[in-house]
């Protein structure tokens, strides 16, 4: 297909690129030559549908038009502008964002772009922290917000700490020294299979019907003081972390915060721009934050952008004030006129509402899988994101011990998710986890009935192997 040398590819790949996830000697180069809609094409053609949808962050799909063609008439026109000037292409995608999509709630003041998820989360910090005047973050546990020091002090997935680990189980993880200092306090997680309090959901709730999690955390920050705590940041669906809250835990949350006179950042470079069946994941929900931060769907990854949304309240403060930060490529043009298109494209193709109805399609798929292996003990998710807990056993015995506190020196091979992924392939589908019991699923807002039904057939395939050989080894 290819007339690229692609040996000569894999070569400069191993020799050159520092490595992430893998040492050295277990990295295998897996070229891809080309992208389309929900899938890609390796070097000899083979066409690989795509569950992870990358990062779950190919929101309109890989390589589409509109997009692709907003971006070469911004090439032409700019090569770069830096956030102090005015550009059409920004000036509209802020309105796009505020105006078009958040418009109806009335709630959201301004937008500041900047270039990832990460820098939005940072900017986030930063605003929650001289907005409150006060030092404290609450983050959770296996909570992922970014891999720059502010977000990776806000990251509670051990494996994701930015350390390091040799390929051996007997060493000990290197952790970044310095990395997870800061004001930064930890709460539960709404991981209601296995409640880190030890409780059981429906039983764990107060006469008031409040759950033990969020009661956990208020009293926590009743100890530290409440006047020491800018903001609670929790992502709406726990991505990496893969946990879906039950659904009074987001209510409860938002009140808590509102209470007691704290922000509420609420993380949606994951679920944003239509992937829950929804603009924002928060919105099933029927509050607001004071602040959102967003990045892979917002420019549906074609180019890297990011932003973080705050409130009429932050944003007249911010007004106010002159606020000495500097990111060379926010709003850069390219990425805004990619923004602007890929927007346009979602409302013009009503995608969110169809990412609704796939959603309740592949629960229905989901669900038949359910009651078919008994090593799918939960399932979750709105959209085109969902979470598959897999365990051994009806006691929900988990595959990997350790679970969501693993880390990378074990043998990771042995995780249900890197096997199931491995089967998958066979079937021609990209399919896994960041945990290691946890499948993640993902897709494009547009993604066909028919490469769904494609993708749970291989997911059977590979249950029917995890069932009939591993649990008989193990």
């Amino acid at each position: 297909m290819s007339k690229m040398n692609w040996s000569q590819v894999e070569e400069w790949d191993k020799k050159y690129i520092m490595r992430t996830f893998a040492t050295q000697d277990e990295y295998t180069p897996f070229p891809i030559e080309s992208a389309e809609g929900d899938y890609l094409i390796t070097p000899d053609g083979t066409r690989i549908l795509d569950f992870f949808n990358q990062l779950y962050c190919v929101n309109a799909g890989q390589r589409n038009e509109k997009i692709n063609n907003a971006i070469k008439e911004a090439l032409d026109r700019y090569g770069f502008v830096w956030d102090a000037y005015a550009t059409d292409y920004k000036s509209k995608a802020a309105k796009m964002i505020i105006e078009d999509i958040l418009g109806e709630e009335g709630w959201a003041g301004k937008v500041r772009f900047v270039s990832t998820g990460s820098e939005a989360v940072e900017t986030a910090l930063l605003i929650a922290r001289v907005y409150t005047n006060r030092p404290i973050i609450v983050t959770r546990e296996f909570a992922y917000h970014g891999w720059t020091r502010g977000s990776n002090a806000a990251t509670r997935i051990r494996a994701n700490n930015c350390g390091i680990a040799e390929a051996n189980a007997e060493t000990t993880v290197r952790q970044v020294p310095g990395t997870l200092t800061g004001s930064v306090l930890t709460a539960p997680s709404p991981n209601c299979m296995r409640c880190s309090l030890g409780h059981n959901y429906e039983t764990c709730k107060d006469a008031d019907g409040e759950l033990a999690c969020v009661k956990y955390t208020k009293r926590m920050i009743e100890n530290y003081g409440k006047d020491r705590v800018a903001a609670v940041i929790t992502e709406v669906v726990q991505g990496a972390g893969a946990v879906h809250p039950p659904e009074e835990y987001v209510p409860q949350i938002r009140k808590l915060t509102k209470d007691m006179g704290i922000l509420w950042i609420a993380d949606e470079v994951l679920t944003g721009f239509g992937r829950t069946g929804k603009w924002f994941a928060y919105q099933h929900y029927g509050v607001h934050p004071d602040i959102i931060t967003t990045a892979k769907g917002l420019s549906s990854s074609s180019i890297p952008a990011g932003a973080v949304i705050v409130s009429k309240e932050i944003a007249d403060f911010m007004d106010q004030h002159r606020w000495e930060t500097i990111s060379t490529y926010a709003g850069h043009p390219v990425a805004m006129a990619a923004v602007c298109a890929n927007l346009e494209y979602i409302i013009e193709e009503d995608l969110v509402e169809k990412a609704r109805k796939t959603g309740a399609y592949m629960q229905e798929k989901l669900y038949a899988l359910k009651a078919k292996h008994p090593s799918i003990a939960k399932i979750s998710g709105n959209g085109v994101l969902w979470l598959v807990e897999i365990v051994k056993d009806e006691k929900l015995t988990p595959f990997i011990e350790s679970d969501r506190n693993f880390s990378h020196q074990a043998d990771l091979k042995s995780f249900p998710t890197k096997i199931i992924g491995r089967k998958t392939l066979e079937k021609g589908v990209l399919m896994g986890g960041a945990m290691p019991n946890t499948l993640r699923l993902g897709a494009s807002l547009n993604v066909s009935r028919e490469d769904v039904d494609k993708a749970m057939d291989a997911l059977d395939y590979a249950l029917t192997y995890i069932e009939s050989q591993v649990l008989q080894e193990s």
